[in-house]
């Protein structure tokens, strides 16, 4: 009964809208009008004698409200950065688009056409030739559409037609070797009459790549474990093993009789484990992904299927006995008991992880009178396998030693290289959820400064997560259900406006409100406000403030993952300054408790010049959590002091296990400014142009048309409308600025000719005021700028720089990235000087590329090359690793350069080929 009330809820939320839409009388829309996506898109001529024509002047596509984007790319803009797919060129723009607002480390909200989209898979592998500008906008978008202002927002506009399937091959390979990657994607893309169809499949296969194959020195183990064994007194006490052998360790001899003490070497055997260790694990994955998008009626609708199957295999070193040899065993040469250590065989422990992911999403968008109205939904199931092995079964080996089993000679050739039986531990995790949005969007008030922007959401979410492990047989379970309804309501208050006359010494002036309840069944009610101002006191220059106060639950896998034991996990003990090999344990935490996040955030945006394009913009945060969620942080003293629960040592002092399932901190305090600037400017003209290519999609042209298969002008608002489709009169002055954004603009994807270039250099420098932790009443605060870390990769790097360079022309283009942070530190020990030293690091990436359907000559004796493009990249170019170093100047094993970054300099090598 309970799950089916939880049915009808998601199917009310869901329904409501097209619910009160089919009781309304069917009439013409001022919003169906202003937003082509939102009904009257058909381009059918449905107008009579008496209609009034009305002349929209929103783009199509266009966002919600009065903010405009901070930048705008056209598709000459998008070609210059070589990328495939929606998925790559967010990559490429990831400096431009981040944000350091908000729990979602950067990543921004994403529209398609102005709209709402249920999951990002909607999008993501839409060949970027299909793209007819995309808007970059800040934060305040965001709140329009029902998010949370700590994310920036990207809209996608596709072009009203377009056909192509695509076929992608990429091969990488790092030039110190070891491993590849080979990818292999085949897309189809069809849009037409408003409506889309996407099919996507993609193949990837990484081979493992071994430590022996990075030259990894392997760290000496506690106990001195080895192929062919070695002996010590009983605990490895560090006494004499026997008084006639008056050492502390001896390797133990390979033969099938009874050995004498006289066999036994002085010194310890040592093997080298490396090659039974992965720095990489082998992967194979495959997905495929559809996307069915058709106008029904005044309603758009979108419905997606994701079917995703993963498998990864690691070593994790080799099984450890430790065995007692009794003085009576027929095989023991000694007076009394010794300990024998020895790596069961050769056969490294494995780790195995088999993922299967379904997802099942719609999206509708319509208006409702004068308002817009949304509905996504979504299905998401999750299950993953784990299967770690942990060692080898030695009880019965163990009994036969101790009652003197004269077949088993633990010294001999064969021992412990037989089929013995390996306890594997099992973790199960299955995660499920159905979610539903509405969103209603509209103006209800027209105020002499402008329209009142107003959007609500209502959500409703039901959750489940569970998990299932045994680990030595012990079997532990945890069953974690949410649901969680919520609502939201913004509401944008224009005060000034100088176009209108209102308050002109102001300029253009905004306010934004915004407030969210959430009701969580495991939580309780959490709430979040925000509140924040517009202001563009002149052209070109825009100042955004915002002040967000939030309350944010842990997910369901933070409280309930699988607990997972993984032996021999290699970490670097700050306590002792050593690196170890430990137990680490991770899974879920049910005792994590909610945080509440204060943001206070100020963007200034300014455009000094429009051609060339030059646009600079700062960012201040301002972050206070209390109660914040984190992994659980690196092995210092201060945070073994915090949690002794989560660290067990030996009697010697020596760390060997760490469970690293996640945390409460207490506060913590963030303070940032990021700056810095993009130029772009078009390089020289395009070629002719020369009709459309064979098979392009055909229809008849008309006024301000693209050549077929073509792109539009690159000047995002030569197109306007009517609201039934049709191109309005132009007037002299706006054809001749379209015949120049025409000859400028360069060919389509699929055209021969040669298009306009583009010129395109980026900088981003982040400084880290602030960034501080504090664990709990009594304890350290941890600066993570001066010393302390929550992570093994060092300290908070005080400055951070992004830098972005590319050119494109005549079909070839280069990018060039680099990325450089500054030097930390981390202080670890109890005594003494235990510190690591973090270099500084900066790397660079380097791609070419080429569309060779722009070059006519070749086109012409090799028709096969229309549509290609071949791409080299090289990652890492100076193959630079950043260097850690302790107090004496030496590289601990676990930041050894393999362990920093396994693969280095890597090359790619990738084809693609448009079929039309």
């Amino acid at each position: 009964m309970h799950r089916f009330q939880k049915l009808v809820a998601l199917l009310l939320v869901g329904t409501a809208p097209i619910a009160v839409h089919a009781q309304t009388k069917t009439q013409p829309q001022k919003g169906a009008q202003d937003n082509p996506g939102a009904g009257g898109a058909s381009g059918a001529d449905i107008s009579t004698a008496d209609d009034i024509v009305v002349t929209a002047e929103r783009q199509r596509g266009a966002v919600i409200g009065d903010i405009q984007p901070e930048q705008t790319l056209s598709p000459g803009d998008i070609r210059a950065y070589g990328a495939s797919s929606v998925s790559e060129l967010l990559d490429a723009l990831s400096p431009q688009t981040s944000s350091g607002r908000g729990r979602s480390a950067g990543r921004p909200v994403l529209l398609l056409n102005g709209q709402r989209v249920s999951d990002f898979r909607e999008m993501r592998d839409i060949p970027t030739e299909a793209i007819e500008r995309v808007d970059i906008l800040p934060e305040e978008v965001a709140l329009k559409y029902g998010y949370r202002a700590d994310q920036r927002v990207v809209n996608i506009v596709l072009r009203e037609r377009f056909r192509a399937w695509t076929v992608d091959l990429d091969d990488d390979i790092p030039t110190q070797g070891g491993t590849n990657a080979f990818e292999a994607e085949s897309n189809l893309l069809r849009i037409r009459n408003g409506g889309r169809l996407n099919i996507n499949l993609e193949y990837e296969n990484k081979s493992r790549l071994l430590e022996s194959e990075r030259g990894i020195i392997a760290a000496t183990p506690a106990l001195p474990y080895d192929i062919f064994g070695n002996v010590t007194a009983p605990g490895n006490s560090g006494g004499a093993i026997d008084p006639a052998l008056p050492i502390a360790v001896a390797g133990a001899p390979v033969t099938s009789g009874v050995p004498t003490i006289s066999d036994f070497p002085r010194s310890a055997n040592v093997t080298d484990t490396t090659p039974y260790r992965t720095l990489q694990g082998a992967s194979q994955s495959f997905e495929a992904n559809t996307i069915y998008s058709r106008r029904i009626g005044d309603v758009s609708a979108t419905a997606n299927l994701n079917l995703a199957l993963a498998n990864t295999q690691s070593y994790n070193g080799l099984p450890q006995v430790a065995l007692a040899l009794p003085a009576t065993n027929p095989f023991s040469p000694f007076s009394d008991t010794v300990a024998l250590y020895r790596y069961a065989g050769t056969d490294p422990l494995t780790q195995d992880v088999h993922s299967v992911t379904g997802h099942g999403g719609f999206t509708l968008n319509g208006a409702l009178s004068d308002w817009q109205w949304s509905v996504t939904g979504n299905f998401d199931r999750a299950e993953t396998n784990t299967y770690t092995q942990t060692g080898v079964d030695t009880g019965a080996i163990q009994a036969a030693l101790l009652a003197g089993d004269p077949a088993l000679n633990p010294f001999g050739p064969d021992f412990l290289n037989g089929d013995l039986y390996r306890p594997t531990d099992r973790a199960k995790s299955v995660s499920t959820s159905e979610s539903v949005d509405t969103l209603f969007t509209g103006v209800p008030l027209d105020l002499p400064a402008g329209e009142v922007n107003t959007s609500i959401k209502l959500g409703f979410q039901n959750s489940d997560f569970d998990s299932r492990s045994t680990r030595s047989g012990l079997v532990q379970t945890s069953d974690i259900g949410r649901t969680q309804a919520d609502g939201q309501v913004n509401i944008d208050l224009p005060i000034a406006d100088a176009d209108r006359g209102v308050l002109p010494w102001l300029g253009h002036f905004s306010l934004n409100a915004n407030a969210q309840v959430q009701q969580l069944s495991d939580f309780g009610t959490l709430t979040s406000t925000g509140y924040g101002l517009n202001w563009e006191p002149v052209d070109k220059v825009r100042l955004l403030v915002s002040f967000t106060d939030e309350d944010g639950a842990p997910s369901a896998t933070q409280l309930g993952g699988a607990v997972i034991v993984t032996p021999n996990a290699r970490i670097f003990d700050y306590v002792t300054g050593r690196t170890v090999d430990i137990t680490s344990i991770s899974g879920g935490n049910p005792a994590l408790r909610s945080d509440n996040r204060h943001v206070m955030n100020v963007t200034l945006n300014v455009q000094p010049l429009s051609d060339p394009d030059l646009r600079l913009s700062a960012e201040y945060v301002k972050e206070r959590i209390d109660d914040p969620i984190a992994s659980f942080p690196a092995a210092t003293a201060a945070i073994e002091q915090a949690f002794p629960g989560r660290f067990v040592r030996d009697s010697a002092g020596n760390l060997i296990q760490v469970d690293t399932r996640p945390i409460n901190f207490q506060r913590s305090d963030r303070q940032q400014l990021r700056w810095g600037f993009d130029f772009n400017k078009r390089l020289g003209s395009a070629g002719p142009e020369r009709g459309p290519p064979p098979g392009a999609p055909e229809r008849p042209r008309r006024e301000n048309d693209a050549p077929p298969g073509g792109e539009k002008p690159d000047s995002p608002d030569q197109q306007k409308k009517d609201g039934d489709g049709k191109a309005q009169p132009q007037s002299g002055e706006q054809r001749q600025a379209n015949q120049s954004n025409r000859r400028s603009g360069g060919r389509g994807p699929f055209g021969r000719g040669r298009g306009g270039g583009r010129l395109m250099f980026s900088a981003y420098h982040t400084i880290y005021l602030q960034n501080r932790v504090l664990i709990g009443d009594g304890l350290p605060v941890l600066d993570l700028l001066n010393g302390s870390a929550t992570g093994n990769s060092g300290g908070q790097p005080r400055h951070e720089v992004e830098l972005r360079a590319g050119v494109f022309k005549n079909g070839y283009g280069a990018r060039l990235s680099g990325d450089w942070k500054s030097a930390t530190r981390v202080d670890g020990g109890t005594s003494g000087d235990q510190s690591l030293r973090f270099s500084s690091l900066a790397t660079f990436d380097l791609r070419l590329f080429a569309d060779l359907g722009q070059r006519d000559t070749w086109v012409a004796n090799h028709p096969w090359l229309r549509g290609v493009r071949v791409s080299v990249a090289v990652d890492n170019i100076f193959n630079t690793r950043q260097k850690v170093t302790g107090p004496d100047g030496t590289v601990p094993i676990s930041y050894q350069p393999g362990y920093v970054d396994p693969l280095g300099r890597t090359v790619s090598l990738s084809v693609r080929k448009l079929f039309f």
